[in-house]
């Protein structure tokens, strides 16, 4: 599958994890970076977000997607950058994700990621755990709501981005895509 080929049923996740989740359909016009949640989807082709300030890397692309309601468009796909708190410090993982502007919520491919960058994840009843070299990152399933892993707070600041994007290998395939890197 190319990295094309995944935009429809990716961003027809995002929809309905959209209209699953009704704190954030309520909360849709009041997305930000900073609030704007990460749901660890274990069904997307590939990541996805709203935010163009979430690359590390980016090429820029134009697929037309249609769903029920209305056409998207995403416009660039490339290396993502998510933070998570683990045994009180951060930790940065990557994703190849799309992005979708007019999108309300960041989605993570577990998928993608393992395929990129090694290692494992399970579900459990109430959080999934993903296993990174020597780390147990674990992400709450929010049994109340949409019943979904999802996490909030995972945006990473400029300064981080610029501390920590130029140590991540990119998930673009190099000799496919040009990558343009913002972090160095």
């Amino acid at each position: 599958m190319s990295l094309f080929d995944g935009a429809k049923s990716t961003v027809q996740r995002a929809n309905l994890f959209h209209s699953a989740d009704n704190n954030v359909v309520n909360r849709a016009s009041n997305i930000t970076f900073k609030t704007c949640p990460l749901v660890w989807d274990t069904g997307a082709s590939f990541g996805l977000t709203p935010f163009r300030g979430d690359f590390i890397d980016y090429t820029e692309c134009s697929i037309t997607i249609n769903d029920i309601a209305r056409s998207n468009q995403v416009v660039g796909v490339g290396t993502t950058l998510h933070k998570f708190k683990h045994n009180g410090s951060y930790i940065f993982i990557p994703c190849l994700s799309y992005h979708l502007p007019t999108a309300n919520i960041r989605l993570f491919s577990p998928q993608t990621y393992h395929t990129i960058y090694g290692g494992h994840s399970t579900v459990n009843g109430d959080r999934v755990e993903q296993y990174i070299d020597h780390l147990r990152v674990k992400v709450p399933i929010d049994n109340l709501g949409s019943n979904v892993p999802m996490l909030h707070g995972c945006h990473v600041s400029p300064q981080e981005m610029k501390d920590h994007g130029p140590f991540i290998r990119s998930a673009l395939p190099s000799y496919k895509y040009k990558r343009k890197t913002d972090a160095l």
